[in-house]
């Protein structure tokens, strides 16, 4: 597989998939830039746009110095899971389209990316599940991975190691404890389960164990479905919709985030609502790690899109961080009730209708026991505090 994948290098063609069709190229330029363009029969057949940021055109899209349009960017892995690709290639984090190709023929949605002339063949799952007993998840974690799955990140949810996995035909992730953020695996689980009290779709996972006694968090994949779980859903998240790169997660606002993912769907006051309730409840549950990759909208089998179930969704602060990924009325920090009540105007939310969403959300965090997980000390005690503050000011 390494010499394969070291192969990618070369290739200057790449052929973009859409729901099975294809659909355009993407094309490594004399100058270094990698440029995307669409097929005179994809156009021709009125199809749609591969991405919200890639109109329906016959002019090229081009990224500049080796990166690739930022859609295309946001399919990529990250952290662990890129460096052992790009290590496995033997190229840098700047050469965006060797590291596409190797995992292009499984990423998020419904878009695959193969060099020209291949077929998108689905890779096979890292691992099978039906004996989590048997399986050492800590290799798994640094196994070359074809699948392009959101990986490492820069804050505490973002660094678990996600595996690709496959269960009873259906496609998992498998998330272990980093080193540097202990216990996040059942951090986790806590709040999955808790933010099913809010009433909005939440990914479904489930705590595992290996042979050697390591827990994982298998979550199921909503962007797949069909019997044998390789149907594929369009899915973007609130950096590509607003055609940004993964760099560039953390650099908008909320209310910027929420109104591009509600722009996007079809009932957009409930998107709206939806969202405004994720914020409210990352905000109650110190979840630091609600930044534009973790916030996604989800193209359904009848063609309408909705904001994507609840996912990435630990509490932070029992790590150290105290302040959200995103600001909110320019602040990330010492949000007051106010503050959340202009938040809910800007996004054009009732106030009825946010105050409602305030009392769930409450609800729902009240449902998460930080105590009976395996924190103690400082770390606990701050973050119960703070807790404890953010909920009462919220609860007027």
């Amino acid at each position: 597989m390494t010499e394969d994948l070291a192969r990618l290098k070369f290739v200057t063609q790449a052929d973009v998939y859409k729901a099975g069709v294809l659909a355009g190229h993407l094309n490594r330029g004399g100058n270094g830039g990698i440029a995307f363009t669409y097929t005179p029969a994809y156009l021709a057949a009125g199809r749609a746009p591969v991405a919200r940021s890639l109109p329906l055109t016959d002019a090229p899209v081009e990224a500049p110095g080796g990166a690739v349009p930022a859609f295309f960017a946001g399919l990529l892995p990250e952290g662990h899971r890129l460096t052992v690709l790009k290590d496995a290639i033997k190229t840098s984090l700047g050469d965006e389209l060797s590291l596409l190709l190797a995992v292009g023929s499984d990423t998020p949605g419904d878009v695959q990316v193969v060099a020209a002339g291949q077929d998108p063949v689905e890779p096979p799952a890292l691992a099978e599940m039906s004996h989590a007993e048997a399986l050492d998840f800590a290799a798994l974690a640094d196994a070359i991975d074809p699948h392009g799955l959101p990986g490492v990140q820069a804050k505490a949810s973002a660094s678990m190691l996600t595996t690709p996995l496959s269960l009873a035909g259906r496609r998992y992730l498998l998330k272990l404890d980093p080193p540097r953020h202990r216990h996040l695996v059942a951090n986790e689980a806590a709040h999955l389960a808790a933010a099913k009290a809010l009433r909005i779709p939440v990914a479904k996972g489930s705590v595992v164990t290996d042979r050697k006694g390591l827990q994982g968090l298998l979550v199921e994949r909503f962007d797949r479905t069909g019997k044998d779980g390789l149907g594929r859903l369009a899915l973007e998240d609130a950096a590509q919709v607003l055609n940004l790169p993964p760099s560039s997660k953390y650099a908008v606002s909320a209310e910027e985030a929420v109104l591009a993912l509600a722009g996007v769907c079809k009932a957009r006051a409930v998107a709206i609502w939806n969202l405004y309730m994720q914020c409210v409840f990352a905000w109650l549950t110190g979840n630091g790690d609600l930044h534009a990759k973790n916030m996604s909208v989800l193209q359904g089998e009848n063609g309408a899109w909705a904001v994507s179930p609840l996912y990435d969704i630990p509490c932070t602060l029992v790590y150290g961080d105290d302040t959200l990924a995103l600001t909110i009325g320019g602040r990330v920090k010492n949000l007051k009730a106010r503050h959340w009540e202009q938040f809910a105007a800007d996004l054009g939310l009732p106030a009825r209708a946010a105050t409602s969403a305030n009392q769930t959300a409450l609800r729902a965090a009240d449902g998460v026991n930080l105590e009976a997980l395996p924190f103690s000390g400082s770390p606990l005690n701050g973050a119960l505090r703070e807790l404890r503050f953010r909920r009462g000011e919220l609860a007027g």
